[in-house]
């Protein structure tokens, strides 16, 4: 199988070099690195590799705070990082649930704020893989009106166990369809994949195998950790 972009998502790293090394392995792409780590380091060390370098993070929903990171990420993007995905989830009592009505203006602002600062790089959402039908006050379409790419998390497994029916071609199909509902654009859409510290290395062909049946030459991996098994890594490298 060959794919445009792999595109490898870390939460923390403890250190910067393993995790170079790791992406080095898989011939990931690019790395998505959550934006409260240090960034400014990895620049020039994934660069050297041509490897690229995304920041993602969910901001809080209080306009304030969701604007200091609008900031933190156009400096970023200033000194060189490759794009920056948001991801808007929802949280009830928490200072980042974004599923309230009345967000839609700090939607606006926030993604108007990173894509001033990059202009030409990618700007992505991602969030629940079932949009709507878990966060129906979420400023959906604020969000996606801005957006280069979008990134449903199409998880088939995680911590708490199965996520749906636990399988990687369907969740990887629900993505499109209730996304697409949301008022993304087919297109822009690229379901993630994850948590792949809980998979096996058939769900990763058959997620890799299911991107390709809907036409989709992007793979996203969440996330780097050391409870990801040695043939997860094999399986990832093999795409």
């Amino acid at each position: 199988m060959a794919f445009a972009e792999k595109i490898l998502w870390v939460v923390n790293y403890e250190n910067l070099g393993h995790l170079l090394t790791q992406v080095v392995t898989i011939g990931a792409t690019g790395v998505a690195i959550r934006t409260d780590n240090d960034i400014r380091t990895a620049l020039p060390l994934f660069h050297v590799r041509d490897i690229k370098v995304f920041g993602w993070r969910w901001p809080s929903a209080a306009r304030a705070a969701a604007m200091a990171e609008a900031a933190h990420a156009a400096g970023l993007l200033a000194q060189g990082m490759d794009g920056y995905y948001v991801d808007p989830e929802g949280a009830p009592g928490e200072a980042y649930d974004w599923d309230l009505p009345g967000l839609d203006q700090v939607a606006v602002e926030f993604c108007q704020a990173v894509t001033a600062a990059g202009p030409g790089k990618p700007f992505g959402v991602t969030s629940h893989f079932r949009a709507r039908a878990i966060h129906p006050h979420l400023p959906w379409a604020a969000f996606f009106t801005h957006a280069t790419v979008l990134l449903p998390q199409a998880y088939w497994r995680v911590d708490d166990g199965p996520v749906h029916h636990g399988r990687p071609d369907e969740n990887y199909a629900m993505a499109i369809n209730a996304w697409t509902q949301a008022g993304g654009a087919p297109g822009r859409i690229v379901p993630m994949a994850g948590e792949i510290a809980h998979a096996t290395p058939a769900e990763i062909n058959l997620y890799a195998q299911t991107a390709q049946t809907h036409g989709v030459t992007s793979l996203h991996f969440y996330t780097d950790e050391a409870a990801v098994p040695g043939p997860i890594w094999q399986a990832i490298g093999a795409l």
